[in-house]
């Protein structure tokens, strides 16, 4: 079991971090990035749909009521 650590970071480290470590496990640059990019929207993941933008026709509602 892992303990939950939550940290304050810059997305560009964590981007950065995550790409450093990828390139640890293959030595081919469409690996790596996607193994990056599948890590960072595993990290960003939860935070991304709490935070989702409001849809379209809900910012238009004022106008047309």
């Amino acid at each position: 079991m892992r303990a939950l650590v939550r940290k304050t970071a810059q997305l560009g480290k964590v981007v950065e971090a995550v790409f450093d470590k990828a390139a640890h496990y293959s030595a081919d640059p469409k690996e790596v990035s996607r193994l990056a990019t599948r890590a960072v929207a595993l990290i960003l993941g939860p935070r991304r749909r709490a935070l989702r933008a409001p849809r379209w026709p809900s910012l238009f509602a004022e106008e047309l009521l």
